[in-house]
C-alpha cells in the first residue's frame, strides 16, 4: 500500500539532486515524491504543474460543497486560451452563479442569478502568460481581483449545497450551456469562512516587481481545498485535494495519457528547473500559438490550450514568442500533408514575407521555401504523423530542420533576411493544414541537439530589454497588428498619437495589439510606434488586463 501511494507522486521528469544538501519546508506528498526518485522536492513556492482545459472535449471538474457559505474566498492562477468568442468562459461556479470571463468583451464578470453580470471595466484578453484571479466574498458583497488589483465589487450568491453543482471550469446547467473555460489553470486554492485579500496567495517579487505566487499557510474551513494538479498518475487523481480537509473534485474529460492530448502540463507561473533537451522538463511560461497574430491573406485557428492548430488556405500563424539570441528547438507533427513548417521575422504579416518554411509532401514534393520560392535540396518529403523538429541557432543565423529525429539539412538566416524570429506555419493554397506543436511544455519526441533549449520563460534571458520603438504595416481593422516587443508597454505613441490602452491598443505581457482602425493609429501601409515607458520582460511579465 505504501509503495502504491509514492508512486502515485512520480512525476514525469524527476530533477536530478545536484547538491547534498538543501533547505526548505515540504509537505508529506513532496518528501514522498523524493524518496521514490532520489530527487529533490522543488522549492515549496514553485507551481509544479497545470492543468489544461480544452472547450471542445467540455472538461471541468465538478462536486457537491457540504454548507451555503456566503464568506469565502478563490484564488486561481489562470492562462487563457481561446479569447473573445462565445459561449461565456466560466472560471468557477456554484448553483446558478459564477465568475466568468465575457464572450464578447473579454471582460471579468461575476453572475448574480437575481442580478445578472457585474462586469469589470477592463477586459482581459492577453493569452500569452499568466493571470492570478481572487474572487473575496464578505456576507455575500464581493470583490474580484486580477493581478493583485480590484478590477470588480458587487453582490454574490452563496454556496450551492446541490449535488453535483459546483464546478471549475464551467458553468452550472443541468441543460446545455455549460460554458466551458478554455485555456490553463493553476494551484486553486478555496477558503471557506473568511474572504482574504490576494497577499494570502501571491507576492510582488522585490526584484522585478511582479506579482508572483506564494503558498497559502492559513486554515481553508469547512468546503476549503486546495488543487495542486500535481498528482498525474491518473485522471482521478487531478482533483486530489491537498489541503488536508479531503475535499476531492471529480475531472471530467481530461486526459493524462502521453502524447499531445495529456492535460497535465508544465506550463506554470513559476521559473524553475534546468534544460537538457528533453523536453518537459522546465517550469515557466511556455510558448503557444498566438490567437492575436494577423496576417494579409488570414490566420489560423489554435485549440487545445493554442497548441493544436487548423490554417485553410493559405493562411498562416505564429507562436507567442520570438527570439534575437540564443538557440531553441520544438516539434510539429502534422494530421494533414498541406502544411509549411519553419520560421518567421517577427511582425511581417505577408504570409511568405521573410520565412524559411520546410514544406509536406502536397506543397512541395520535400523542400524548401525561401520568401514563398523553392531554395536548396536534400530534404526528404515528410506527410502525417511524421515529427518535424525546428532547431533555431539566432546566434550563427541558421536554422535546421529535422524528421523523426534525422537532421534533413539547414538554411541561413540571411536567405530571408529573420533577425528576430518567431516559430510560424503555413498552408498552401486550397488546402487546409492541422497538426499540434510542442515547444517543451511536454517531453520531446527526439531529444533536442546539444545547446538548444524549450521555448520556456525560464529559459529566457534574465538580462533582456523591451522594445521601444519600431514600425509595423497596419490593416486599418479593429483586429489590427500584434507586435511583439519581449515585454510590457506601459505608456506609448503610435504615429505620434498617445495610446489609451484598451481603447487604440492593448498592453500584452509580450508587446501590444492594435485594436483601432483609425488611421491614426492603424493606417495601410506603415505605422511607427514609440513605447516611453515599460514594465517587465516578457522572461516575468504577466498577463495583462487594458485599461
Amino acid at each position: 500500500m505504501l509503495d502504491r501511494f509514492l508512486g502515485g507522486y512520480v512525476t514525469a521528469s524527476p530533477t536530478a539532486p545536484t547538491q547534498t544538501s538543501a533547505q526548505g519546508v515540504w509537505e508529506l506528498e513532496q518528501q514522498a515524491s523524493a524518496q521514490v526518485q532520489n530527487a529533490w522536492p522543488l522549492p515549496p513556492n514553485v507551481i509544479q504543474r497545470s492543468l489544461r482545459f480544452n472547450r471542445a472535449d467540455s472538461a471541468y471538474l465538478v462536486r457537491t460543497m457540504s454548507s451555503a457559505s456566503s464568506t469565502y474566498t478563490l484564488s486561481m492562477w489562470v492562462k487563457r486560451g481561446v479569447i473573445t468568442t462565445a459561449p461565456w468562459q466560466y472560471l468557477f461556479s456554484s448553483g446558478n452563479n459564477g465568475l466568468a470571463f465575457d464572450q464578447s468583451t473579454d471582460k471579468l464578470y461575476y453572475y448574480e442569478s437575481g442580478i445578472g453580470q457585474q462586469l469589470s471595466t477592463a477586459v482581459f484578453r492577453d493569452p500569452s502568460a499568466w493571470y492570478h484571479i481572487v474572487l473575496s466574498v464578505n456576507a455575500l458583497a464581493f470583490t474580484a481581483y486580477v493581478n493583485n488589483s480590484s478590477v470588480v465589487t458587487g453582490t454574490a450568491a452563496a454556496l450551492s449545497t446541490t449535488a453535483s453543482a459546483t464546478a471549475i471550469g464551467r458553468y452550472y446547467n443541468s441543460g446545455s450551456g455549460q460554458n466551458y473555460f478554455d485555456g490553463y489553470m493553476a494551484e486553486v486554492n478555496f477558503v471557506d469562512g473568511q474572504a482574504l485579500t490576494p497577499s494570502s496567495f501571491g507576492e510582488t517579487d522585490p526584484q522585478t516587481g511582479v506579482w508572483i505566487p506564494k503558498v497559502y499557510t492559513g486554515t481553508y474551513g469547512t468546503n476549503g481545498f486546495r488543487l495542486r494538479f500535481n498528482n498525474n498518475s491518473s485522471t482521478t487523481a487531478l482533483g486530489y485535494d491537498t489541503s488536508g480537509n479531503g475535499n476531492n473534485w471529480t475531472p471530467n474529460n481530461f486526459s493524462v495519457t502521453a502524447g499531445s492530448g495529456n492535460d497535465s502540463m508544465l506550463d506554470v507561473p513559476s521559473l524553475y528547473g534546468t534544460d537538457t533537451g528533453l523536453g518537459g522538463e522546465v517550469r515557466g511560461n511556455y510558448a503557444t500559438w498566438n490567437p492575436l497574430y494577423t496576417n494579409t491573406t488570414g490566420v489560423g485557428t489554435p485549440s487545445n490550450g493554442n497548441l493544436d492548430f487548423s490554417i485553410p488556405n493559405t493562411f498562416a500563424m505564429t507562436a507567442t514568442t520570438a527570439f534575437t539570441s540564443g538557440k531553441w528547438y520544438w516539434e510539429i507533427t502534422p494530421t494533414t500533408n498541406a502544411l509549411l513548417v519553419g520560421i518567421k521575422q517577427v511582425g511581417v504579416t505577408d504570409r511568405y514575407g521573410n520565412t524559411i518554411y520546410y514544406g509536406g509532401a502536397s506543397i512541395t514534393g520535400g523542400g524548401v521555401y525561401v520568401n514563398g520560392s523553392t531554395y536548396g535540396s536534400g530534404f526528404s518529403n515528410w506527410t502525417v504523423g511524421d515529427v518535424i523538429g525546428v532547431a533555431l541557432d539566432m546566434d550563427g543565423a541558421l536554422v535546421y530542420f529535422y524528421k523523426n529525429g534525422v537532421l534533413q539539412g539547414s538554411i541561413p538566416l540571411s536567405a530571408a533576411t529573420i533577425t528576430n524570429a518567431t516559430p510560424a506555419c503555413g498552408s498552401g493554397a486550397g488546402l487546409t493544414f492541422a497538426g499540434t506543436a510542442n515547444f517543451g511544455q511536454r517531453p520531446f519526441a527526439y531529444t533536442a541537439p546539444s545547446g538548444f533549449k524549450a521555448l520556456c520563460t525560464t529559459n529566457l534571458s534574465a538580462s533582456g530589454t523591451v522594445t521601444t520603438s519600431g514600425t509595423f504595416t497596419g490593416n486599418a481593422s479593429t483586429d489590427g497588428p500584434f507586435i511583439y516587443l519581449n515585454g510590457i508597454p506601459t505608456a506609448m505613441t503610435i504615429n505620434g498619437n498617445a495610446v489609451t490602452f484598451g481603447t487604440q491598443a492593448d498592453k500584452l505581457s509580450n508587446g501590444f495589439k492594435v485594436r483601432s482602425s483609425s488611421s491614426s493609429y492603424n493606417t495601410s501601409g506603415s505605422n511607427t510606434y514609440s513605447v516611453s515607458t515599460t514594465g517587465a520582460i516578457f522572461r516575468y511579465s504577466n498577463a495583462q488586463g487594458n485599461p
